[in-house]
């Protein structure tokens, strides 16, 4: 094979896994800096007492706290303010938040720049807030106010608007995002546990975090033993610490996965942030797997999982099935017809970022499959259509179908995602896979996502990859749209494939 070739496999197989694994890392770290930064914000208690906004809210403040890998390479910080502020004879304070996060994947750095601010209330909690996302030349902006229990919220993205409602207790905690920094519970004493409400902007779903005092510990700071209490979040099946100072004030956090917060100076935060490969965020992408070799292409695959809970077991299918703990993936045949299929309705409808009703999305469809009635064919036209003309390159956003389709670029979300919108367009029943696929180049599973569409069976088929039907080295962990990507933090680090057998 010539060696410009070689090259230009090996970027198409190694950029999936990049920008998958980008995201979901970044979602974690925004659910956990949402949970963290400060102790000034708002509660729900399910079964006991509701507690408001600790008076603290009302002093102002400045706080700078920087972000860093195990090795102690420093990728970015996150400063947050707070601000007196009254409104409508309501006493309450702004609240702010600039925050920069350099990673480098696979010798691919991006710079991820958030900026916001809320208004909250001493008595109900967060009101407003408006977040803004920049990365490598791509930006989305989300807005939202409670009003009455209602969470009223507005995407705006590749020059569109998109509205959604989600019903919510009487206060909320925002959680997800780096706008909401600043936004938490009021202290704990040692003992104490609640169950919040959240809201997480960037995946736009409504969940619970459960958040517990666990003990008191000194932390040394800059040659200092300060005294802490020691704060657990369980948010998503991943449990994170915070130690705290008795103002409330963060001092470290720590995640499963090797990031850590630590409260540090603004000149500190502000020093250029170094130009590391970052190692460790490239081990934490790779599965490495024991047992026998792994190859692309193999059209059937048996394998044993560890290092997760049986409730983190992945999902059977035609193609995926289980037996007493062995899966088997079998590479599917071309279909012979559509068939007959489980309920196909949920999977022609559309979603915030999946637009399938869109004129731009419903026209484009049209185009495509033009007067082609049969499914299979529909699918593979459509399959043709993206990845001839989606640019393979890592792009670091929350994608949707509509701006995927006026920048005509991305990896493997973008081109997952846009594939969804459509071929349900065009009518075609499809559903996004996320998991693991193998690479050759690099010597292990990585991160990625694929569609699947129901012929009679799903048939699984990757349009970043160029496999008309994906082969067997796919292993599926979840299904879901971009609110199901949270759900994979479970595994990251964790999950452990023993290959039994492989042809």
């Amino acid at each position: 094979m010539p060696l410009r070739e070689r090259k230009e496999i090996q970027e198409v197989l190694w950029r999936p896994k990049l920008k998958l694994l980008s995201v979901v890392i970044v979602l974690f770290w925004l659910v956990m800096m949402g949970l963290f930064a400060r102790r000034e914000g708002l509660l729900v208690f399910l079964g006991g007492p509701k507690k408001t906004v600790a008076p603290r809210l009302l002093q102002p403040s400045d706080t700078w706290m920087g972000i860093y890998l195990a090795d102690d390479e420093r990728i970015g910080f996150v400063n947050t303010t707070s601000t007196p502020e009254s409104r409508d004879g309501q006493a309450g304070a702004n609240m702010t938040v600039t925050s920069k996060l350099r990673l480098s994947l696979l010798s691919v750095v991006t710079e991820i720049v958030i900026v916001g601010n809320a208004w909250i209330t001493m008595e109900e909690g967060i009101r407003e807030f408006d977040l803004k996302v920049r990365s490598a030349g791509h930006s989305m902006r989300v807005v939202g106010a409670v009003r009455d229990g209602v969470l009223d919220t507005v995407i705006h993205t590749a020059g569109e608007d998109l509205s959604f409602q989600f019903p919510v207790g009487e206060e909320l905690l925002l959680a997800g995002d780096m706008g909401a920094t600043t936004l938490n519970l009021p202290e704990l004493e040692v003992g104490e546990e609640v169950l919040v409400d959240t809201f997480d902007p960037m995946t736009f779903s409504v969940g619970k975090a459960r958040v517990k005092c666990i003990g008191e510990e000194q932390l040394e700071v800059s040659g200092v033993l300060v005294d802490t209490k020691i704060v657990t979040t369980e948010m998503n099946g991943i449990t994170s610490k915070a130690w705290l100072d008795f103002n409330e004030e963060v001092i470290r956090v720590e995640t499963p996965f090797g990031f850590s917060l630590r409260k540090i100076s603004p000149n500190e935060a502000l020093r250029p942030l170094g130009q590391g490969m970052s190692t460790g965020l490239v081990e934490l992408a790779a599965v490495h797997p024991t047992g026998k070799d792994v190859f692309r292409g193999a059209r059937r695959m048996s394998l044993r999982f560890g290092g997760v809970g049986e409730d983190h077991l992945p999902p059977t299918d035609a193609t995926q099935t289980a037996d007493s703990g062995l899966y088997t993936i079998t590479m599917a045949e071309e279909p012979a017809g559509a068939g007959a299929g489980p309920p196909a309705g949920e999977y022609l409808q559309g979603d915030g970022l999946v637009q399938v009703g869109h004129a731009r999305i419903v026209e484009r469809a049209a185009e495509i499959v033009g007067k082609e009635t049969d499914p299979w064919l529909k699918a593979q036209r459509v399959y043709g259509w993206v990845f001839n003309n989606i640019t393979k390159v890592p792009v670091f956003s929350i994608p949707s179908a509509i701006e995927v389709l006026e920048s005509g670029e991305g990896d493997c979300n973008e081109h997952t995602i846009l594939f969804t919108a459509l071929a349900r367009a065009a009518g075609v029943p499809t559903r996004i896979a996320i998991g693991v696929v193998w690479s050759d180049e690099l010597d292990g599973f990585y991160y990625h996502a694929w569609p699947e569409v129901l012929i009679g069976e799903w048939i699984w088929m990757d349009p970043t990859l160029g496999q008309p039907i994906a082969d067997a080295t796919h292993i599926k962990l979840l299904n879901g749209s971009i609110d199901k990507w949270p759900r994979l933090i479970p595994y990251l680090g964790q999950l452990q494939i023993d290959v039994v057998s492989i042809e």
